[in-house]
């Protein structure tokens, strides 16, 4: 039956609800205490975390957004750490957003802890020195998922990956399907804000 001759509405012509947002949902870091992170000494302010140190390249790109209303959050500081694939010691390294929000590091797969996930530590320090003004920080962890840290990582079991309430997981690609040593290229989305 044709819908002239029903005379009822048809039944595609209602709004079809779309999602918010396509692709992976962005990262929450949550507002961290006040006291509860140290001083970033300006020697920090690098792209290249590595330097010379053996690991699988990592190529790692955040974007900075206000929970509140999407909007890019320009020269904010993104200060991340890591544990070394070594399990030695720690990277650090922390990069000022462009006004796109986006604040790019070359780095290697972090190493495992025990019993813990591979994550990356992140905080965002917003305002301050470099804007003028008093700094806020949020701060979370940034998973790299169990599928391909436990290719590159051996030696420890692995770890199931977390649904965490704060951070979340790094969209995480091969630059060479066939050799992952060749490097690994990283991208998230994080929130700050209320």
């Amino acid at each position: 039956m044709r819908n002239e001759e029903s005379r009822s509405t048809p039944v595609i012509s209602r709004p079809v609800p779309r999602p918010a947002t396509r692709g992976p949902q962005p990262a929450r870091l949550a507002l961290a205490e006040p006291g509860r992170t140290g001083t970033l000494p300006l020697e920090l302010v690098r792209r290249d975390i590595a330097g010379d140190r053996p690991g699988v390249p990592l190529m790692l790109r955040i974007r900075v957004l206000d929970a509140f209303d999407a909007t890019p959050v320009a020269s904010a500081v993104v200060d991340l750490r890591h544990r070394e694939p070594t399990g030695d010691g720690e990277l650090r390294g922390a990069q000022v957003t462009d006004s796109e929000g986006y604040a790019e590091f070359r780095t290697v797969h972090p190493g495992r802890e025990p019993g813990q996930p591979v994550h990356i530590t992140t905080s965002v320090h917003v305002g301050g020195y470099l804007a003028g003004g008093r700094t806020v920080t949020y701060s979370g962890s940034l998973y790299i998922p169990e599928q391909i840290a436990g290719q590159v990582v051996a030696g420890l079991p692995p770890a199931e990956d977390p649904e965490p309430t704060t951070g979340g997981p790094l969209h995480v690609v091969p630059r060479d399907r066939f050799d992952l040593a060749a490097g690994l290229l990283a991208t998230v989305t994080v929130t700050v804000g209320n």
